[in-house]
């Protein structure tokens, strides 16, 4: 297997976390530390890849970081959609996240365009899902997590003007 292959290997082995992440809310609902351990599984994958890609070189404009961010984006819309389905995150939520995705593409003109401020609000949207299942776990109000996915939409539609607004100017 080449270097691509492998970099771009873990990074669509989320999707298959982001599955068994879905899967295990549906059938394991009471079982979090198992959802837990699948998600942490896809947080390695995603930090190894891009160890990876770096270690050995690979040019993040080519459609390697196109994989990684897609498979972000699934693994954050399935877990996101399993949260959903058992009430412990809101539906408008995953529309935020989908809007979001298509203003990074649409936003990005050559490669895949990065800025500091979208990608801390990706991280979050990355980090919610595992944040939720160990609220669930300790038993921390679902209220708190309708603030966690106000803050991250707020957070989130200021990053895309701010991103709007630099691409104007340019």
């Amino acid at each position: 297997m080449n270097k691509r292959h492998l970099v771009d290997s873990l990074s669509l082995s989320r999707i298959i976390f982001g599955i068994l992440f879905a899967c295990s809310v549906f059938y394991l609902n009471g079982n979090l530390i198992i959802i837990f351990v699948i998600y942490l599984f896809a947080v390695l994958s995603d930090v190894l890849d891009g160890k990876l890609a770096r270690r050995y070189k690979i040019d993040n404009k080519n459609n390697g970081a196109k994989v990684d961010v897609l498979s972000d984006f699934a693994f954050i819309m399935l877990s996101s959609f399993a949260l959903c389905y058992v009430n412990l995150l809101p539906f408008w939520f995953l529309i935020i996240i989908t809007l979001k995705l298509m203003e990074f593409f649409k936003t990005s003109s050559e490669g895949l365009e990065y800025e500091k401020f979208g990608t801390l609000v990706a991280l979050m949207f990355y980090a919610l899902p595992g944040i939720i299942v160990l609220f669930n776990f300790f038993k921390i109000s679902i209220i708190i997590n309708l603030m966690l996915c106000i803050f991250i939409t707020v957070c989130a539609i200021i990053s895309s003007g701010l991103r709007i607004i630099h691409k104007r100017r340019n």
